[in-house]
């Protein structure tokens, strides 16, 4: 079923839908871009980007048309948009998207504003990430903001559990433990939980990274997850999983971090906000990286940007406008304080007043925001059956979480369905 659109729009007079926006000065010849996104709670944080971007643009217009609940319905809308020719101007997706909207000649690619990825490095955006973008040579989005897995702890639940020092777990090994101490204390009371179901296989992309493996080979002809790593990873999500009295989904298991009977919660930065909101009146949170047990391994972010749909050059222009005063440190100091996405920008986040900014609307990021030196973006596999994959990866997961199969068996048959889907 087709997922209603939602809009609101940005101009020199007004915001029209959910966001009343001050008047900004009358300019003639206006043009009016439409740019979709799939993260309806984030509706407030576009309306200030393109209330800030207007101001300095009086002469465009912005209408922001949310398009699904989720990165992969707004995908799924955006294919859609491209059979019958009815799409945006630019749209605000995942990067991981990037190969397979530019395969299909639905993105257009950015060079000629950008200058290239040499230039667009030398403007202080992640190497990394822009490298995420890249097809054939070309860039096809500008990064805006990523997100890293973190962990989230209950404090007054860990403390009742033993935990007696300041420091956070920094271990697999005593995050379990003190998941299973938490479980011990008995009621209504929940070890830990795991973010297992993520989109594209995240939690396992970023434990597998964190321990040297890697998805597939270089050639991208085979799997190379099936290896001692992949193994590994299954046999760390056994271990937690015995913290577990119950397999709750995404949300259920969101809301009872949030009401305060979850111990241990790791799942995505880019829900501190809400989190810190709803622990403020229940307990005492701390947030706390994701272990990090090989000296080579580094983390799987989850990077966002935007990308030039139209064709026409003149409206590509106007797009690159806007999605070039998102990587600003203006536009970045707005996802910060609305988000508990991460910056991309390396240069802007070392100024040490946006620093200081940043940690002021985003104090929980202190503990976590050195990470982004290790930080890529995450594998998607080069197959119209990634969703169909990553899906049963999940499963496979879910099974090893709740003690229904063993990690060998798990890693064996990931491994030969994967094969087979590839």
């Amino acid at each position: 079923m087709r997922t209603a659109r939602r809009t609101f729009l940005l101009k020199g007079g007004a915001a029209i839908g959910a966001f009343a926006i001050p008047a900004i000065s009358h300019a003639v010849n206006k043009s009016r871009l439409t740019i979709s996104y799939g993260a309806p709670r984030f509706a407030k944080m576009l309306a200030d980007l393109g209330q800030k971007f207007v101001g300095k643009h009086p002469e465009t217009e912005v209408q922001f048309i949310a398009s699904g609940d989720n990165w992969d319905l707004l995908l799924q809308d955006t294919f859609r948009g491209a059979l019958v020719g009815d799409l945006p101007d630019g749209t605000w997706q995942s990067l991981t998207y990037a190969q397979i909207l530019a395969k299909r000649g639905i993105s257009q690619p950015i060079d000629t504003f950008s200058g290239g990825a040499e230039k667009l490095a030398m403007t202080g955006l992640s190497r990394p990430l822009i490298d995420a973008t890249m097809v054939n040579g070309r860039s096809y989005s500008l990064p805006f903001g990523t997100t890293i897995p973190v962990a989230y702890y209950n404090m007054d639940v860990l403390k009742r559990a033993g935990l007696l020092v300041a420091e956070l777990p920094k271990t697999w090994e005593e995050i379990i433990k003190i998941s299973k101490n938490v479980t011990y204390l008995g009621g209504s009371l929940n070890g830990g939980y795991i973010e297992y179901t993520s989109t594209n296989a995240w939690i396992f992309q970023n434990i597998l990274a964190t321990l040297g493996g890697r998805m597939m080979n270089p050639a991208q002809t085979d799997i190379a997850f099936n290896g001692p790593e992949g193994l590994q990873t299954l046999e760390i999500l056994a271990k937690f999983g015995q913290a577990n009295k119950f397999d709750m989904t995404l949300e259920q298991a969101r809301q009872a971090f949030n009401s305060g009977i979850t111990g241990v919660h790791i799942g995505t930065a880019s829900s501190i906000n809400s989190v810190a909101k709803a622990a403020s009146a229940h307990f005492e949170l701390q947030v706390g990286q994701l272990p990090v047990p090989n000296s080579s391994g580094w983390l799987v972010g989850a990077g966002h940007g935007f990308f030039i749909l139209a064709k026409d050059p003149e409206r590509q222009k106007r797009v690159w406008d806007f999605i070039s005063f998102a990587a600003t440190a203006d536009g970045q100091a707005i996802l910060a304080k609305h988000t508990g996405y991460l910056p991309t920008n390396m240069i802007v986040l070392n100024e040490p007043q946006f620093l200081q900014q940043y940690l002021t609307a985003n104090p929980y990021h202190r503990s976590i925001v050195d990470r982004l030196s290790i930080t890529g973006d995450q594998f998607s596999f080069p197959t119209d059956n990634a969703v169909k994959i990553t899906d049963m990866m999940a499963e496979n997961m879910r099974k090893v979480l709740t003690q229904q199969s063993e990690p060998k068996r798990a890693l064996a048959e990931m491994a030969d369905q994967s094969r087979k889907l590839l």
